[in-house]
């Protein structure tokens, strides 16, 4: 039956190897669709030569078949000869991707919208049974000629470079993938926000971009992290992070020397860096560790009572604070406190070390914000309270 499905759809026109077969990529394994379409072209020649035989049901004669088995000289009905160009597309990939370092690629194809209507049209015809979609030939023919150009490797699963061939405007257009580099960083220095931010000309993203950079040179940069401290708290305990840098022209990074120039700024110290992926970033994103504050509190009158601030430990109601309501939504969030500790200072300041969930916020556990949070310290001791310090002292990791 399907040899006369295949008489049937070179009688249709000229078709070349890699369209006829294509549509029987899955009866005739173990070779590439070119040459499974001679294949069948040379058994559609043979039969014809050993019984001409007419195909009844669309009052086809064999003489009508021997013709069609020419190809030579004649222009695909269905792929109008792509496969013949794509050598010439591979070329174009292959020289935008000089001096880029890489060792994985993925082929995309945009077909267009020509190219979709004959595919479907012979779809029409044949039946999409044991057939293998012409973009997904593409992608292979074209992965097979860069891994032999550039000597790397094709991969779906991990590439570091995508390569889109446009078949309307017959380029190929590359874009390098990001390089992710997951470690940790402490904030040594108060006053400056871990990422981007218009009113502040330094973060702890810059510090960590400064030697990564040029090293990768790369055209862009980000930083995921597992939360973040406040731009007047330093960070003490190392907190995951994963760094990202776009459009990287190297890859092969000496992490540990990295690290190195990193610490030297004194403002951000870094450590266990290695390399990441995207999926880690979401992993990391994830991440909702407890975390142990140490607050320097002062109050407005001479601090009597401290016992009751062990009423602190437990569930926590605060509303979204004052500081921060124009950029967030006000909502009310339940925390729990976990652990705390009160030390005495000179004058009207105590210490205080609290451990509790993530998204807890400790600055307005110490001065209520007005009666958003609540309880809180300056409620429990009548007191009005101003936080001086703040500091990230432990991230309870798993």
């Amino acid at each position: 039956m399907e040899i006369y499905r295949a008489a049937k759809t070179l009688l249709k026109g000229p078709i070349c190897d890699h369209c006829l077969g294509r549509q029987f990529a899955a009866l005739l394994t173990g070779m590439a669709n070119e040459e499974r379409g001679r294949a069948i072209r040379l058994t559609l020649a043979m039969e014809y030569e050993a019984k001409p035989f007419k195909l009844d049901v669309d009052n086809f004669h064999g003489i009508g078949l021997r013709k069609s088995l020419k190809t030579k000289g004649k222009e695909c009905r269905v792929c109008n000869n792509i496969f013949a160009k794509l050598a010439g597309l591979a070329g174009q990939a292959a020289g935008q991707l000089k001096g880029v370092e890489f060792a994985t690629f993925l082929v995309g194809t945009k077909l267009s919208g020509t190219l979709v209507a004959k595919e479907e049209s012979l779809w029409e015809e044949t039946g999409i049974n044991h057939c293998e979609s012409i973009r997904a030939e593409i992608n292979r023919v074209v992965g097979k000629l860069l891994e032999k150009q550039l000597g790397k490797k094709f991969s779906r699963d991990n590439p570091e470079v995508n390569v889109t061939l446009d078949l309307e405007l017959m380029k190929a257009q590359v874009s390098v993938m990001p390089l992710f580099v997951y470690g940790k960083y402490k904030k040594l220095v108060r006053g400056i926000p871990q990422t981007k931010w218009d009113k502040y000309q330094e973060t702890v993203e810059d510090v960590i971009a400064g030697p990564f950079m040029p090293a990768s040179k790369g055209k862009g940069h980000a930083m995921h992290a597992a939360g973040r401290e406040d731009i007047d708290a330093r960070c003490l305990d190392y907190r995951p992070f994963v760094f990202q840098v776009d459009q990287p022209q190297k890859r092969s990074l000496d992490l540990a020397k990295l690290a190195k120039l990193v610490n030297q700024s004194g403002k951000v110290e870094v450590s266990q860096l290695r390399r990441s992926d995207r999926a880690e970033v979401r992993k990391v994103k994830k991440l909702r560790p407890d975390k142990t504050y140490r607050l320097l509190v002062s109050f407005a009158k001479p601090v009597t009572g401290l016992a009751a601030l062990a009423k602190l430990k437990g569930t926590i109601s605060q509303k979204t604070p004052t500081r921060v309501m124009h950029r967030r939504a006000d909502l009310l969030r339940k925390r729990k406190v976990k652990g705390i500790k009160v030390r005495k200072l000179a004058g009207n300041r105590i210490e205080v070390e609290v451990r509790c969930e993530a998204g807890l916020y400790a600055k307005e556990l110490m001065t209520g914000d007005n009666g958003r949070t609540k309880p809180s310290a300056a409620e429990l001791l009548g007191n009005p309270a101003k936080v001086e310090e703040l500091d990230v002292i432990k991230i309870w990791l798993k």
